[in-house]
Parts: C-alpha cells; sequence; structure tokens
C-alpha cells in the first residue's frame, strides 16, 4: 500500500512534513517549521525550552507525535523512550528556507537526509554563522552529555567533541531511498539549490513539486520539471499554492529593471533590503551595480555562503569580483581598524568565521562606504538599519524595499520601525520591487493541465479549496490523517 500523511503545510503556507509510506519505505518529504502555528505561542523572546526537547513542540502539535525519528539526547533527558534504530528511511529536502527544513534539528543523526549541494551548502552556513545555536542541520551537537576531564571530573560535553555529523546525501538526477526509486529535478525557487521530487511508488509515480517559479533566472529548470512530470503520468501530484488566490504577474527580470532605473536617478548611496539567502535576488542588484558602475556591498554570512558556493562550483557573485563589497560591521568594542587596541584585541571583537573576511581586499567599512556614497549599492536589512547611523546617507540617496509586503501584525510593525528609521536618515519615500518564489493562479493552472496528474493535493496554501478549480479530483488533506493512493 502507498499512504501519504500529512503533518504540517495544510491550510499554511509553509511547515511541509509529509509522511510517505510505500510498502516497507517511509520517508518524510520536507520538515518544516510551520511559522504560523510557531507565531502562535512563541516569539523571537519566548522559545521552546530546549531542556524540555521536543515536548514543548509536541504540546502545541508543531511536531508528530511519531515514535523512531527524534534524536536521542532529547529524549532520554526527558525521559521518554528512545528506540535503537530509526523508523525512517530517508528525509528528502526540496530546499532550504525554514520552513521546510528547520525541524531537521530535532531529528535523530542516523536518519539520511537528501537534497542537493546548493541546500546542504545554505544549511552549513546557517550552522556556521548563525547566533542562535539551535540549527544543527548539518551535524548534531549531543546535549545532556557528560564526560570525565583530565581532573577526574564530570564536565559538560560541548563544542566539537559533542558533534555528530548528519548522513547527507547529495541528490543528482535518479537515486534509490529504501526500495523506492526518486528522480530529483532542480526548479526555480529564490534560492541556490530548490528541487521538486518524482517518487516511482507501487501504486505509481507521486509527484512533489516543492516551491517553485517560472519567473527566476532558472525557469528552464521548473519547466523541465513540469514536461518530465507530465511524462510519468503520475496518480498524484503533491503542488504548493503559496500564491493560487493571486494572478498578479511576477518577474525578476522586472525587478532588475526597475531598480537599474532607481539606481541611476539617485546621486548618493543606494540602500537596499532583499532576503540575505536570496541568490537570485542578489544576482538582480550585482547585476545593476555592473551596469551602473557601482559595488554591492553584501554582510558577512552572505560573503561565506558565497564561499561555499565557490567551493561546490556553483555559479553566483564572488566576493573578489570588481562589483562586490564585503561589509564589516563594528561589533562588541567596536574597535575594529582602531589602532589604539592591538590586532588581536581588534579580532575579539569577531567569530572565528568572521575573521577570514577582515583583510579581504574588496572588505569595506562604514567609513569607507560614507566617504564615496554614489559607488555602492549597500544592502541592508532591518536588523542592520542601525549601520546606518555609522554610514550616515547623504542627501540625494535612496533606498530599495526587494522583500515581500508584510502578512502578519509583527511584520507590520517592524516595516513601521523601519520606515521610522528611513524617515529619519532622508530615504522615505522608498522603492518598493519584489518577484515572489511562487507561480500565480493561472500558472499553477496551467501546470496542472499539463501534467495531469489522477489526483492533486494542495499543500503550503491558505487557499486549498482554490485548486477544486483546476482538477476534478482534488484532495485536500488534513493534519494526521492517512490519504491511500
Amino acid at each position: 500500500m502507498t499512504a501519504l500523511t500529512f503533518h504540517g503545510g495544510v491550510n499554511e503556507i509553509g511547515g511541509n512534513k509529509i509522511l510517505l509510506e510505500d510498502q516497507e519505505t517511509r520517508l518524510f518529504l520536507d520538515f518544516g517549521m510551520s511559522f504560523s502555528l510557531a507565531n502562535h505561542y512563541f516569539d523571537e523572546f519566548m522559545q521552546p525550552r530546549k531542556c524540555n526537547g521536543i515536548l514543548d513542540l509536541l504540546e502545541f502539535g508543531l511536531l508528530p507525535n511519531l515514535e523512531g525519528i527524534y534524536r536521542c539526547d532529547y529524549l532520554d533527558h526527558c525521559r521518554l523512550p528512545s528506540e535503537e534504530t530509526r523508523s525512517l528511511d530517508g528525509l528528502l529536502l526540496s530546499h532550504a528556507h525554514m520552513d521546510h527544513n528547520a525541524y531537521v534539528h530535532y531529528l535523530r543523526d542516523d536518519i539520511p537526509l537528501y537534497c542537493t549541494q546548493g541546500a546542504k551548502d545554505i544549511m552549513q552556513a546557517l550552522d556556521e554563522t548563525g547566533s542562535s545555536g539551535t540549527c544543527e542541520l548539518i551535524s548534531l551537537k549531543e546535549s545532556f552529555k557528560t564526560y570525565v576531564n583530565k581532573k577526574g571530573e564530570e564536565s559538560k560535553l560541548y563544542g566539537e567533541k559533542a558533534k555528530k555529523p548528519r548522513q547527507y546525501n547529495i541528490v543528482e538526477n535518479q537515486f534509490s531511498v529504501g526500495e523506492l526509486v526518486v528522480e530529483a529535478l532542480p526548479v526555480s525557487h529564490s534560492l541556490e539549490g530548490a528541487t521538486a521530487y518524482i517518487l516511482h511508488t507501487s501504486a505509481g509515480p507521486v509527484v512533489y513539486t516543492g516551491d517553485f517559479r517560472f519567473h527566476g533566472y532558472k525557469g528552464d529548470e521548473t519547466r523541465r520539471f513540469v514536461e518530465r512530470a507530465a511524462e510519468v503520468e503520475p496518480v498524484a501530484m503533491i503542488c504548493e499554492g503559496t500564491r493560487v488566490n493571486s494572478t498578479q504577474v511576477d518577474s525578476e527580470e522586472h525587478v532588475k529593471e526597475v531598480a537599474k532605473e532607481r539606481v541611476e536617478k539617485t546621486n548618493g548611496l543606494v540602500v537596499v533590503n532583499f532576503p540575505v539567502r536570496d541568490t537570485d535576488r542578489m544576482q538582480s542588484f550585482f547585476q545593476v551595480a555592473e551596469q551602473t558602475d557601482r559595488a554591492l556591498v553584501i554582510n558577512l554570512k552572505q560573503a561565506y555562503l558565497l564561499e561555499l558556493f565557490r567551493e561546490s562550483g556553483i555559479g553566483t557573485p564572488r566576493i573578489d569580483d570588481d562589483h562586490i563589497r564585503v561589509y564589516i560591521p563594528r561589533k562588541t568594542w567596536g574597535v575594529y581598524k582602531d589602532d589604539r587596541f592591538s590586532e588581536k584585541i581588534q579580532l575579539q571583537d569577531y567569530d572565528y568565521w568572521e575573521r577570514e573576511f577582515l583583510d579581504h581586499a574588496n572588505a569595506v567599512t562604514a567609513k569607507d562606504i560614507s566617504e564615496n556614497q554614489d559607488q555602492y549599492i549597500f544592502r541592508c536589512d532591518f536588523f542592520e538599519l542601525k549601520e546606518l547611523i555609522d554610514v550616515k546617507p547623504e542627501a540625494g540617496s535612496s533606498y530599495i524595499r526587494s522583500v515581500c509586503e508584510p502578512f502578519d501584525v509583527e511584520m507590520e510593525l517592524d516595516l513601521k520601525k523601519v520606515e521610522n528609521w528611513l524617515s529619519h536618515f532622508g530615504l522615505y519615500p522608498y522603492t518598493h520591487i519584489h518577484a515572489s518564489g511562487h507561480l500565480n493562479y493561472d500558472e499553477i493552472r496551467d501546470v496542472v493541465e499539463t501534467v495531469q496528474p489522477k489526483a492533486l493535493i494542495p499543500v503550503h496554501t491558505q487557499h486549498p479549496e482554490v485548486f477544486k478549480n483546476f482538477h476534478d479530483n482534488v484532495i485536500l488533506p488534513t493534519i494526521g490523517v492517512e490519504i491511500a493512493l
């Protein structure tokens, strides 16, 4: 028998956690955080307690109550039964957005994970440059463990000694999970490494779109996926529908055109905000920088990610390019390049992974930008607005907001704070231009008509009922209820 059970992504955007069972094979399609449900109970300053393992998340249905999938250190600490063997053959990750992969943190380290090299690089960057210490997507750090130190005393296990690498498998083309044959097909989204899957089950092929779009720089990859999905004549297609209720037409090329026009009309500094790991959007502003003879200034986390991509042979901008600069912010003591302090003291302001960029030929500081404002496009998000105090944008500067519009109260409040900062520095009103990482109504309809699955299952949408306009056999999933194919 082949069955699907949805443990997330139902009547919401994100939170995909889909269990597929086919004869003796059990695997998950994504294992992400449900932002809407999580924000209903938690926020930035009230997070689930690590000391309570998975129990805080189980309490509110943020994690499915399943045996044999969760990390043993958390279960043992909370006196919950931990099985000697895992109950999953694998986890297929469609891409590295947190609403698809964040809860990998809670999974056993011996569950094989499948994703592209680009997705793994992004998760490695999240692990190594994040400040929360709770990602653990690439390596699990055993918690609540002790060891006897050289003095014969019991000590907490931490750092490198606590690391246990997860079992990652880089996917290309066709591979097997348990007894299932799986095809991985790259698609365009808004970051590197996005993938759709075709699973050849005993009931017939099952297509999982992940998140996808046509209007990015890799739109042809999405078209090839749709063509292949149609060829296999699937018994079911699990299709995302983030924008299924919208007919707005987006285009990454349009973002670039509007941004270029704005930059050309700006005499001073151009400040932009785009998602930190949105490599398509970075490419857009990088090309604008080339065309307008400016340099795009990225932050340290973006620089670190681009270095990982370079090592993996992934074609994104290089930090040694003439039109890229790496911004070095003042941190902790704020004494970088302050000759009153030794080099050792200056370095102590930065994490080890940041130090490799401090002497890079393309590194710039707020002083560098402030003195040559018409030479830069300065990427600056909500958490980096304080850098404007040091940069001091001059008259004639502009701001381009290239992120989605707020869709909850918290985001609306954040936007108001942003606008207060922009008004203070003379950057208001501003230009807003964005292209979603998802298909609209007409595009989803066309995909369904092309693929013609026997059953259509919407996921990752607040409007699943709209899919009934596209197909006669739409199955609306319910959390925790098995769907037999």
